[in-house]
């Protein structure tokens, strides 16, 4: 698990507002990548670092439990 990664987006509660629905890859406090592709977010956020974090936004309405 990538903890540097979820510290920041759990930091940044804006971010899930912004992507909802989408997958999102990240790299130390960056966004990399992003879309309902998970293929093609997880290959454009692996350009960057082959150990980049992925997480899908759930929809407002749900609640993902880690």
């Amino acid at each position: 698990m990538n903890t540097k990664e979820l510290n920041w987006l759990i930091s940044h509660p804006e971010i899930e507002e912004k992507y909802v629905g989408e997958y999102i890859g990240i790299v130390g406090d960056k966004i990399v990548a992003h879309g309902k592709d998970f293929k093609k977010v997880l290959e454009e956020a692996e350009k960057e670092s082959r150990e980049a974090f992925i997480h899908k936004v759930p929809p407002p309405d749900k609640e993902l439990v880690v």
